[in-house]
């Protein structure tokens, strides 16, 4: 799943979390979903599927006889999301299934598109694993590729300073990181010469500048609260202690500069789609 090493310690399996993701961004999700134009009948692959919250986005555009599989790696998120297609009208189009992104059981030119969202930052063997994807993928089928760059991070009213500091510890600790550990928080400037390279025909890329604005949701303030917890934690070795409590202060509800209620806030950040054909 998704956002950013140490997730797996403060949120991959936080359900309330990835819900409150998920509707923060609903609206530029359904965009994502409008812009790959996907037609009735298609077959999707929905790879790191998690809790299956793109699975039923996509159900709604290949509705009435097209078809949806969601694979994770952890067959928590698998369990999670069988038990709430019981409640799904579209739950007859949609399948759910353990599998390793790595090794995909599935027959040759099986999909019409291969969705991976949030995956690949996780995969030093990037290229090896697209080039897998295609032979499930359909002649002229294509594999698309939702991602992050957190180069773009913004969030207001914090000083570009004190933000400034907090992405260079970010920046740094992914740079002195383990081959053990690798991720790429950068992954997203990256996807188009990787899709170039793996050989992918008709390759677009279009990023996507999602901004928050008050009042926030409930929801929105928990996502981005959650964000801001991820960042502390990456980059707490490298900043001073004064320097983590003023920004752990503006994401506090309890804190005097608490900002997520403020008039003038805003939160920015940058994701990145790229689609290749097979």
């Amino acid at each position: 799943m998704e956002h950013g090493t140490g997730i797996k310690e403060l949120e991959l399996l936080n359900i309330e979390w990835q819900l409150d993701h998920h509707f923060a961004k609903k609206q530029h999700r359904q965009q994502i979903v409008n812009d790959l134009q996907l037609k009735p009948g298609d077959w999707v692959l929905d790879l790191g599927c998690g809790a299956g919250l793109w699975s039923s986005m996509f159900a709604e555009k290949v509705k009435p006889n097209g078809r949806v599989i969601g694979v994770d790696i952890d067959s928590r998120w698998i369990e999670y999301g069988e038990q709430n297609l019981e409640q799904n009208p579209l739950k007859d189009m949609i399948e759910y299934r353990v599998d390793d992104l790595r090794n995909l059981s599935f027959a040759p030119e099986t999909f019409d598109l291969v969705f991976i969202s949030g995956c690949s930052p996780y995969l030093a063997d990037i290229h090896a694993v697209l080039a897998q994807q295609k032979q499930i993928t359909k002649k002229c089928g294509r594999i698309a590729d939702r991602s992050w760059d957190d180069g773009m991070f913004i969030v207001h009213p914090i000083s570009p300073y004190l933000s400034g500091k907090v992405m260079l510890a970010v920046a740094q600790a992914f740079e002195e990181r383990t081959p053990e550990q690798y991720f790429d928080n950068y992954f997203g400037r990256k996807s188009h010469s990787i899709f170039r390279q793996t050989g992918f025909a008709d390759i677009s890329t279009t990023s996507y500048a999602l901004q928050l604005l008050p009042p926030l949701s409930p929801a929105a303030k928990h996502y981005i609260t959650g964000n801001a917890q991820l960042y502390t934690k990456i980059a707490a070795p490298y900043l001073s202690q004064a320097e983590l409590n003023q920004w752990s202060g503006y994401f506090d509800p309890h804190s005097d500069t608490y900002i997520l209620d403020r008039d003038d806030f805003y939160y920015g950040i940058l994701e990145v789609l790229t689609v290749g054909t097979v």
